[in-house]
């Protein structure tokens, strides 16, 4: 049976769930910034798995934002 979290843990794991969130952006935010066309394939579109190794970023996270950001 799963124990119950205090008021406590719940309080530090959205602190941490902030912090997380909050670096994941501002690195996606420098990504952005930075030239795109060396993420880019001959053809003009991104390649995300190449921008997915070189920033740290998971992959899926890179196309949900991105997709919202409309590139």
């Amino acid at each position: 049976m799963a124990k119950k979290l205090t008021t406590k843990q719940r309080i530090h794991i959205s602190n941490l769930a902030a912090i997380k969130r909050a670096t994941y952006k501002a690195r996606l935010e420098d990504v952005i910034n930075y030239d795109l066309s060396f993420y880019r394939f001959k053809n003009g579109k991104l390649n995300l798995s190449k921008m997915a190794r070189c920033t740290g970023l998971s992959w899926g996270f890179l196309h949900k934002y991105l997709w919202f950001k409309g590139l």
